[in-house]
């Protein structure tokens, strides 16, 4: 993902917070409600506090050489889609002021479980990345509305990388040649923590990690003196568990706990409007035998509205539980181009105009907060294969249908007002193209993406 998209979904991100405050005061009645008025409770977040997350990781890794080019240079790109599964645990300090604003700081430490080594696609150098852990220190700059919290996110970031590049069938290749290290970069993300008691919350929160470059001596085919580069990037998905340390002991909260008081009613149809990004996790493994492959990574904005109806359950095992159905549409504005490492007469590309769902949800509530998963049917309009240059390309435009599985946390800004914060993963199926059948120049493109997004919802059962 690019610096300047990063900016733009770190804004967007940073609108909906100052937004969710509008929303919260606009919705204020103009006269008295013929309804009884929830406890006055406060919720005071300034403190130390420890938690701990698992996390889905995707990384964004490109390998490549740089102009200008010699003899026997190789130009073009080495994409690498990479998904893991990881945890960790945080430590942080916040201070809530005027009162409805909170600033504070946030370190963490993680694993990112990133892992594959494969041969480029048409060609044999071996190449792979790999990441163990990470961690970051991390401001925070948020919006309090009563026992939930939005915010954004930004510090510094360090990853433990080891590269692997080289190698093959090539005879005047080298052996495979992994390096490890530790980079320094930076990151910037946003989320949505909500109190579950009066010391313990819950987090889901979106980070992007810039980890740099690291650089080989050489080019695939071992010719010295045309470095290759590694561009590292990671999209790092968190759900956790805090604890507010404020000297007295509190239990595991919905073992017994009663909900925390909230005057917004969240049975019944909604409606509401969505904005976030689009991750491409598209790979193209090599045909007719799958010896190789290249990954597409590309991002894009996305943004569109939702509805749907929640139909809450009561109390059960663990909580107070609900069920929904939701069908949302919008649009998908990812680019993903690969020219080819080694091999330019090839170019891969996988684009997206709008994708739509239909799920279900099916999660617990802490009375002001819904926590939730979700998964049903997803369609996504694409255009994906071989891009036309020196060869015929065979790049077309479809709706391909598939699953979507996520989850996310939606929190109560008042009667009617919720704000939301969640990933879905869309797995659409896959599809053979041909660069030139002659040369049985083929490739399985299997479509995957990631949306990450946050929203708000207007519920319409509390006129």
């Amino acid at each position: 993902m690019g610096r300047l998209e990063m900016k733009r979904y770190f804004l967007g991100f940073t609108a909906l917070v100052l937004l969710a405050g509008a929303a919260n005061a606009a919705d204020m009645p103009t006269k008295a409600m013929p309804v009884k008025a929830p406890p006055v409770v406060t919720y005071d977040w300034t403190g130390f506090y420890l938690g701990g997350f698992y996390s889905t990781s995707i990384t964004g890794t490109k390998a490549h050489t740089d102009p200008p080019f010699a003899a026997g240079a190789a130009p073009g790109v080495a994409d690498r889609t990479v998904g893991g599964i990881g945890f960790g645990g945080t430590v942080g300090y916040n201070w809530q002021f005027a009162p409805t604003w909170l600033v504070g700081v946030e370190g963490e430490f993680g694993t990112l479980g990133i892992d594959r080594t494969m041969p480029d696609w048409f060609d044999a150098p071996l190449v792979g990345t790999k990441a163990d852990w990470y961690g970051t220190v991390r401001g925070r700059f948020g919006y309090v509305t009563g026992p939930s919290l939005l915010y954004v996110t930004g510090g510094a970031a360090f990853v433990n990388i080891t590269d692997t590049f080289g190698g093959g069938g090539f005879a005047t290749s080298l052996p495979a040649v992994a390096n490890t290290t530790t980079k320094t970069g930076w990151v910037v993300g946003g989320g949505i923590e909500t109190k579950l008691s009066r010391n313990w919350s819950a987090t889901a929160e979106y980070l992007f990690i810039d980890a740099g470059s690291t650089t080989f001596a050489s080019d695939p085919f071992s010719i010295p003196g045309i470095p290759t580069t590694f561009d590292h990037s990671y999209h790092v998905l968190k759900t956790g568990l805090n604890y507010k340390l404020d000297g007295n002991w509190e239990g595991l909260p919905f073992f017994g706990a009663p909900l925390l008081p909230s005057n917004h009613q969240w049975g019944g149809f909604y409606a509401g409007v969505n904005v976030g990004g689009g991750i491409s996790m598209v790979r193209a493994n090599e045909g007719p035998t799958p010896n190789g492959e290249t990954g597409i990574n590309g991002t894009g904005f996305a943004g569109g509205g939702q509805v749907g109806y929640n139909y809450m359950l009561g109390k059960m095992w663990l909580g107070t539980w609900f069920v929904g159905l939701e069908g949302d549409i919008g649009y998908l504005g990812i680019r993903g181009r690969v020219s080819e490492w080694n091999d330019t007469i090839s170019s891969f590309q996988a684009d997206t105009h709008w994708y739509a769902t239909a799920r279900g949800r099916i999660g617990t509530t802490s009375g002001p907060a819904l926590l939730y998963f979700t998964g049903g049917a997803a369609w996504v309009n694409l255009t994906d294969g071989f891009a036309a240059t020196t060869l015929a390309g065979d790049a077309s435009t479809r709706t391909a249908g598939g699953w979507t599985f996520g989850g996310g946390t939606e929190v109560a800004l008042d009667q009617h007002w919720s704000a939301r914060f969640e990933s879905l993963y869309i797995d659409v199926g896959h599809e053979i193209h041909n660069d030139l059948p002659s040369l049985v120049r083929s490739a399985d493109f299997k479509d995957r993406f990631m949306v990450v997004r946050a929203g708000l919802n207007y519920q319409f059962g509390n006129w």
